[in-house]
């Protein structure tokens, strides 16, 4: 066991500010008492903060995690989308050989500015997205819409109001659009669903370093998942099948970490989680395969495991 200093100052040396920093993935597991978990959480979300990434942090008791899409759906409701979209907008601006305006992005603004015709500057800037978003490869093509076209929106359609394209854009991402048909000029055929969400997850890290950020960096609390009998009334209760199938997407984002970029994810359990057999690590071993430590110091814990027993 070691304290949550030494975890967390080892995590924000080693992985924060380089490994990750640097475009690389690694997810991690940290076990303890209820009150060491949040603190642990809250200063992942500090750390992270304060070094460029953006940040997310759900729980199992009131977010359904065994089901991937409402896992990433509730990531995507803790992401300043239209911050990151102001970003590449304006980097696509400047690339493009144009100066952004003070006020609002159109492109009468902008050709104004440059001596130039709306109709050259919206032709330049169109280019740089096609060039640089619709045909990065490493974001699905429906993401890769969505970005492009959120990036695009307030040049598009100055003034649009709520219910704009960017506002249905944003449904779409936070799993609270009731017609996908909505968006078919974008064009965007299906929601981000069981089949297509871990993919989509993906993409994020990737547009998140794109939109300027360091990474994304998520806390996730599984302990309502490791008991049969949570306190009446405070959120979800889960079966052990939900259980086993909360591990089936743990093991699968363990599996992505090449697929990741500037991603770290760290799971939070209590501290029989690793020993339990009937709702913990070992109830899985697929699971137990990638998390569990093959050689044991009785004396001290090694802070750069993949799993992490903190305390005192």
């Amino acid at each position: 066991m070691i304290t949550s200093h030494q975890w967390l100052t080892t995590f924000s040396s080693e992985y924060l500010d380089t490994f990750i920093k640097d475009g690389g993935a690694t997810v991690k597991f940290v076990t303890g008492e209820p009150a060491e978990l949040q603190a642990v959480r809250a200063e992942i979300a500090q750390r992270a903060a304060e070094a460029g990434f953006i940040c997310a942090s759900l729980d199992g008791a009131t977010t359904k995690l065994h089901f991937i899409e409402q896992l990433f759906h509730e990531v995507a409701r803790q992401v300043d989308w239209e911050v990151l979209a102001e970003h590449v907008r304006t980097r696509a601006i400047a690339e493009s050989g144009y100066t952004a305006p003070s006020g609002p992005p159109t492109f009468a603004a902008i050709a104004a500015a440059a001596g130039s015709t709306s109709f050259l500057v919206l032709k330049e800037i169109h280019k740089w997205f096609t060039s640089e978003v619709f045909r990065d490869y490493h974001m699905t093509q429906e993401f890769r819409a969505a970005m492009m076209l959120l990036a695009l929106d307030p040049m598009d359609n100055p003034g649009a109001g709520p219910g704009g394209q960017g506002d249905l854009l944003i449904q779409w991402l936070q799993g609270e659009l009731k017609l996908v048909s909505a968006l078919k000029p974008a064009p965007i055929f299906q929601k981000v669903a069981r089949h297509n969400a871990r993919d989509t997850f993906v993409s994020l890290t990737h547009w998140a370093r794109l939109a300027g950020r360091a990474g994304l960096v998520v806390t996730i609390d599984i302990s309502r998942y490791t008991t049969a009998s949570p306190p009446a009334g405070e959120g979800y209760k889960y079966t052990r099948a939900a259980a086993m199938d909360l591990y089936e997407v743990v093991r699968q984002f363990i599996d992505a970490t090449d697929e990741l970029e500037g991603c770290a994810i760290v799971f939070l359990a209590p501290k029989d989680w690793p020993a339990d057999h009937v709702r913990g690590l070992r109830m899985y071993r697929a699971l137990e395969a990638r998390v569990a430590e093959e050689v044991v110091d009785p004396k001290f814990d090694n802070p750069l495991a993949v799993l992490a027993r903190v305390g005192g």
